[in-house]
């Protein structure tokens, strides 16, 4: 049913059709009769009965409420994210541009937008449709740009997404002056879904103890530091923190209980394998090192003969060296001793010559000297060929 245009503040609220309004007491006893803090749970329960049909006119009348009784953010976001879970599990249909035609242009409120962005926001949010969100986001920043659970819901949008202004976004939710719980809850959630950036998991630490110092600890705080802790490697404390969850969450809803059960179970497989891997590790590492000292054993053992044989055929060449030199003095020692011969012979013949008189005398002379050299060469001949056939040249 297409709605009609809303009246300015403190007129009729969204939808003016009377058989949208909740039956029973008027909402207004009812909020007179409880406590300023059980108002936004007091309007739940009032409204829950109309998220499971098929008309979406109990938007209307909470953001009537929430402007006519001057319900604080706190309430309004309670009232409304919890609104939209019931509205989520009823399976009733996600607003659209048909509640969003009435609320357009001056004729709408500031709150009763504000109210139709938590609503909607939040159902896109429960059904992680990340870009619809994204592109619903960019719209709704334009005039709530500083309001800490648009700025939450524009976060999980991005970072789900994994645009890159998804980490800006989320700082900017958690910084926000009007933070409360259920903007750093959506917060919490942004970033459990931001994977993909490198130190996610101890924003998520941080952020949560941040909530439990508050007061704001619940099931899904526990069970998203369960998350992050396995993401960190530290099962036990994630086993611990997932069984808190379980423990606070009692009995509920039959799926977020799955997911419970989900987490524990994968960190529980996730320690296995986690294990399971040190102990291949380690077989691995015993298996590696036995045999790195094995071929370093054979290594060394070849390197060790190797050695050896070279220091033997270091030594028969230097020994080889010796015998050579050696040999080569006493041969210069002989040959020089052949050429002093030489010479006392040449001057004896020179001084016989010299004092020769006669010319047979001379000629006796000449031929001793000859003969002398002849026996000479003969004997450095002998002396040089003997040592070469002694030692032939190495190849």
């Amino acid at each position: 049913m297409q709605q009609s245009p809303v009246p300015p503040q403190g007129r009729r609220p969204i939808s003016e059709a009377s058989e949208t309004l909740p039956p029973g007491p008027p909402i207004e006893e009812l909020l007179a009769a409880v406590p300023p803090d059980d108002r936004a749970a007091t309007l739940v329960e009032h409204l829950k009965p109309h998220t499971s049909g098929d008309s979406l006119a109990w938007i209307a009348e909470l953001a009537r409420v929430a402007e006519a009784h001057d319900l604080d953010l706190p309430q309004i976001r309670r009232a409304s994210t919890d609104l939209a879970w019931l509205a989520r599990l009823a399976e009733q249909r996600c607003p659209d541009d048909r509640e969003w035609g009435p609320a357009r242009g001056v004729s709408g409120s500031r709150t009763q937008r504000l109210v139709l962005v938590y609503v909607h926001g939040q159902r896109l949010r429960f059904d992680y449709r990340f870009r619809e969100l994204r592109t619903r986001c960019n719209r709704w920043l334009g005039e709530f740009h500083d309001d800490a659970l648009v700025l939450s819901l524009a976060a999980f949008a991005a970072l789900g997404s994994r645009a890159s202004n998804g980490l800006d976004l989320y700082r900017r939710a958690v910084e926000a002056p009007d933070a409360d719980d259920k903007s750093r809850n959506l917060a919490l959630t942004a970033i459990w879904f931001a994977e993909h950036l490198e130190g996610s998991a101890e924003m998520l630490l941080s952020l949560s103890e941040t909530m439990m110092a508050r007061g704001e600890g619940n099931a899904n705080v526990h069970y998203r530091r369960a998350s992050a802790l396995r993401r960190l490697g530290r099962y036990d404390d994630a086993l611990t923190e997932i069984d808190l969850a379980i423990d606070l969450f009692g009995v509920g809803n039959m799926l977020v209980h799955e997911q419970y059960a989900q987490e524990r179970r994968a960190i529980i497989e996730a320690r296995e394998m986690r294990l399971q891997a040190e102990s291949v590790r380690d077989v691995l590492s015993e298996e590696l090192a036995a045999r790195i000292d094995e071929r370093v054993n054979e290594a060394a053992a070849a390197m060790e003969e190797r050695i050896e044989d070279a220091s033997r055929q270091l030594t028969q060449r230097v020994a080889v060296a010796q015998e050579l030199v050696s040999e080569g003095l006493l041969k210069m020692v002989e040959v020089l001793g052949l050429f002093v011969t030489l010479l006392g012979f040449l001057i004896g013949s020179g001084t016989v010559i010299i004092k020769a008189r006669t010319f047979q005398e001379r000629a006796i002379t000449m031929g001793l000297v000859v003969l002398g050299a002849i026996v000479f060469f003969a004997l450095l001949r002998q002396i040089v060929g003997t040592r070469r056939r002694k030692h032939p040249p190495t190849p």
